[in-house]
């Protein structure tokens, strides 16, 4: 390889580090921007509105407890049944009896 070929080829791998590197650092500052932006106040509204989903669910599964339970219904029966073979016969000249009626086999 002679000395043009090699200075282009290490001026790309340069150039694809150096955009690497510029992509990794935006992807850090990005990740933590999100971080610092989620106030106090919204967490805590997002809390409480998961503690009333909480009690909502809890209130409804204690309902459901209190009603009588409904007979378990009878597991479904499953009969295999196997499909019938598909048998595929080729057809090819030259077999063993068409050598036979022309003549062509052996006399042992």
């Amino acid at each position: 390889m002679n000395r043009r070929h090699a200075f282009l080829v290490a001026l790309m791998l340069g150039l694809a580090a150096l955009a690497g590197a510029f992509a990794l650092a935006r992807t850090t500052h990005l990740g933590a921007a999100t971080h610092a932006r989620v106030s106090a106040a919204r967490i805590a509204r997002q809390e409480a509105a998961l503690r009333r989903a909480e009690a909502a669910l809890r209130r409804q599964a204690a309902s459901a407890s209190a009603t009588p339970a409904a007979p378990a219904p009878q597991p479904q029966r499953v009969l295999y049944v196997r499909p019938k073979p598909v048998v595929v016969t080729i057809h090819r000249h030259g077999g063993e009896h068409e050598q036979e009626s022309q003549g062509g086999g052996r006399d042992d």
